[in-house]
């Protein structure tokens, strides 16, 4: 129940229209690729990115907790394999994929949480596959890095729509703390992206599972 209850608090969709192009993935997509093509996308949100790995030829499966989500993943990439689920239940077993990538989905957690929501992405890699993934940086005022109320360190709470909003925003240390004894960081960078209105502010992590 640990992922459920804070999972809770997740956005239910995102604002219209869509967020913009998956091209952040393109730098990495032969690496990806190095252990096999099944890929898997942790909160798969609209679909974006899982149209981008399908035309780039990966196997993909993909997961929300949002059925408004799924409805539009589904819309955007019909032929990936899409799954209402969250971090809780996986319903897929040991080592079940080469790869998986996450993109601003693993940053409303709980520091424990956190940890077990890394971890329960190792179980589903085969030791050496590649973690590709996006979280909020400290940085990040325009989404909400210095608003609200802090719950943790780099934990705040904001008063929502569906109740509390709860975000987590990591500086390089958190990064490497959620990961540590799991995956090894082989790229982490500091990133400007523009998939929102506003600058958005994150760190991008290349990591295979020990």
């Amino acid at each position: 129940m640990l992922f459920t209850r804070a999972w809770h608090h997740w956005p239910m969709v995102y604002p219209e229209p869509l967020p913009g192009t998956s091209d952040w993935l393109d730098p990495f997509l032969a690496d990806l690729r190095s252990n096999g093509p099944r890929i898997v996308e942790i909160g798969c949100g609209p679909g974006l990115d899982a149209a981008a790995l399908l035309g780039a030829g990966f196997d993909v499966t993909g997961f929300d907790r949002s059925p408004q989500e799924i409805v539009r993943a589904r819309q955007q990439a019909p032929g990936a394999t899409l799954l209402l689920a969250d971090l809780s239940a996986l319903p897929f077993r040991d080592s079940r994929f080469d790869a998986a990538v996450s993109s601003l989905a693993l940053h409303y957690l709980h520091w424990e949480a956190t940890r077990a929501a890394f971890g329960e992405v190792r179980r589903l890699l085969r030791p050496g596959s590649p973690f590709l993934f996006r979280v909020n940086a400290t940085d990040d005022v325009n989404y909400g890095a210095l608003d609200g109320t802090a719950v943790e360190h780099h934990f705040r709470e904001t008063p929502g729509t569906y109740g509390p909003n709860l975000k987590r925003f990591f500086d390089e240390a958190d990064v490497r703390a959620a990961v540590d004894g799991m995956f090894a960081i082989e790229h982490l960078a500091h990133r400007t992206i523009h998939r929102y209105e506003s600058p958005k502010q994150c760190w991008e992590c290349f990591a295979r599972a020990l």
